[in-house]
């Protein structure tokens, strides 16, 4: 595989990008302190848009109101250490209507880490799914994580840790983890009620293509769906994107090319852990967090937490969570096998404004 070196005027600029998804080049060129011109020129080269440009290396894509739509996501281990069974089960996730992503796992748990963006009420189908698979002797087991429901917090890549001469991170761990913070009450944040009688099949192309960048021009997704037979006026596009944004969209991610940022390793840390220590690390996350991409899920005494940051932090983390856990598990993830889905236009039901969820579809669909 041959590999692009980036200068660090390009990964500022992917940085200042995660931290402002959808900002004018104006506001870009205001975080990197570069010219505007510069950073259009560095924007369409990183999204693959030049002759000269190598490929795409970053996707911005909209982070979905899971429960307005009726919808919610299963973090799912997939376990087995058969190579032949881990790429039928990355064929299963593709097949699947309902898989959001998927990526290998190696160390604590092998084989595939997967999510599965399912209609409320259907965890039982996906189980029955799994334990057909397991009979078939396609994995040994399945582990559906206990915070699953639980809403995640979020932390990205922060441009003021980075220095782009050094290509190196400037983090204190020591300050963070021995840093007294308030720990507020625990308040469960209030969830969007489903609100699918607003939308139409339309909607749902929409929905489906903003996965492939949201940064696109309108007329630029307009066209692509008049390719498929999907047609819009832009007045008609404008006005159902308004919409879609403001119900069902409550924020983007920029998912970054590996080959971007190979100072990066992806690891998955499970454990148990105590009231104290979850209210703490939760507080930390929410009032200060790490200048890294991670995910966490915390759910009574259970710890999910997806991290992406370089080897040389990873001690520190590892460090912190294990003298405060206990059963630590740490899987690594293989981000260049990794698939992000968007949602499938064929699995909305326009006539009942409903998902669909007979057993044909969710069971038997690669029968």
């Amino acid at each position: 595989m041959e590999t692009f070196r980036l200068t660090g005027k390009h990964l500022s600029l992917l940085l200042a990008l995660q931290e402002g998804p959808l900002e004018t080049t104006q506001d870009l060129s205001q975080r990197v302190n570069y010219s505007r011109s510069t950073v259009a020129k560095y924007l369409k080269w990183l999204d693959g848009k030049l002759e000269e440009s190598p490929k795409k290396f970053f996707r911005v894509v909209p982070e979905f109101d899971e429960a307005a739509l009726g919808l919610f996501t299963l973090d799912v281990f997939l376990k087995t250490d058969n190579h032949e069974s881990i790429m039928n089960l990355e064929q299963l996730c593709d097949a699947h209507p309902y898989t959001k992503y998927r990526a290998r796992s190696y160390g604590g748990i092998p084989g595939l880490f997967a999510q599965f963006r399912i209609p409320i009420g259907t965890q039982n189908q996906l189980t029955t799914l799994l334990e057909t698979k397991i009979k078939k002797k396609y994995l040994d087991s399945f582990w559906i994580l206990p915070a699953s429901h639980t809403q995640p917090i979020f932390s990205i890549a922060r441009l003021e840790h980075w220095d782009n001469n050094s290509f190196t991170w400037d983090f204190d761990w020591s300050s963070w983890i021995e840093s007294d913070i308030e720990i507020p009450a625990v308040k469960k944040p209030k969830q969007s009620t489903p609100m699918l009688d607003l939308l139409s099949k339309k909607d749902m192309h929409i929905l489906s293509d903003m996965v492939h960048g949201a940064r696109r021009k309108q007329k630029e997704i307009i066209d692509k769906l008049s390719k498929r037979g999907i047609e819009f006026t832009s007045q008609e596009f404008s006005r159902r994107l308004r919409i879609l944004q403001e119900h069902f969209i409550q924020g983007y991610h920029v998912f970054i090319d590996p080959e971007a940022f190979d100072l990066y390793s992806n690891i998955i840390l499970t454990a148990n852990v105590e009231e104290r220590f979850s209210l703490e690390l939760q507080a930390k996350m929410l009032s200060n967090p790490i200048p890294f991409r991670s995910t966490l899920k915390i759910e009574d005494d259970f710890l999910f937490w997806y991290l992406r940051l370089p080897p040389s932090h990873m001690s520190r983390v590892l460090d912190y969570v294990h003298r405060n856990s206990s059963n630590l598990m740490v899987s690594l993830i293989d981000y260049e096998n990794t698939e992000v889905y968007g949602i499938w236009p064929e699995t909305y039901d326009e006539d009942s404004k409903s998902w669909r969820t007979s057993s044909e579809f969710m069971i038997d669909f690669n029968d």
